[in-house]
């Protein structure tokens, strides 16, 4: 039996370990994010769809105080922000950013 060609072997011995490798990053990517998915907890509560105004649906769940703590948020810094935390108001606009208009010639 003859072997190939110089160019075909080259080829061979270039593309068949990159396939390999990102084949082999491809089945740990989806091990990884099957495993994410196993870890993540299911949510107990009342559920609610909200229709966005660009026509998307989102799911929102609402949990406890005590469920939320076991999430590792805090809920008694929920809320509308303090005075601290509010932006700065926005600074009084002009009433027009234009210059003022020329003088009159006199004549």
């Amino acid at each position: 039996m003859k072997l190939p060609s110089r160019g075909v072997l080259i080829r061979i011995c270039i593309y068949v370990p990159l396939l390999a490798f990102f084949g082999w990053q491809a089945c740990e990517k989806y091990k990884a994010e099957q495993a994410a998915e196993k870890a993540a907890p299911e949510i107990e509560g009342r559920k609610h769809t909200f229709t966005l105004p660009d026509g998307k649906s989102v799911e929102v769940v609402e949990i406890s105080e005590d469920q939320a703590r076991q999430m590792g948020f805090d809920p008694s810094k929920s809320g509308p922000p303090s005075k601290a935390e509010a932006p700065a108001p926005a600074p009084a606009a002009e009433e027009s950013k234009s210059p003022p208009p020329a003088p009159a010639p006199a004549n």
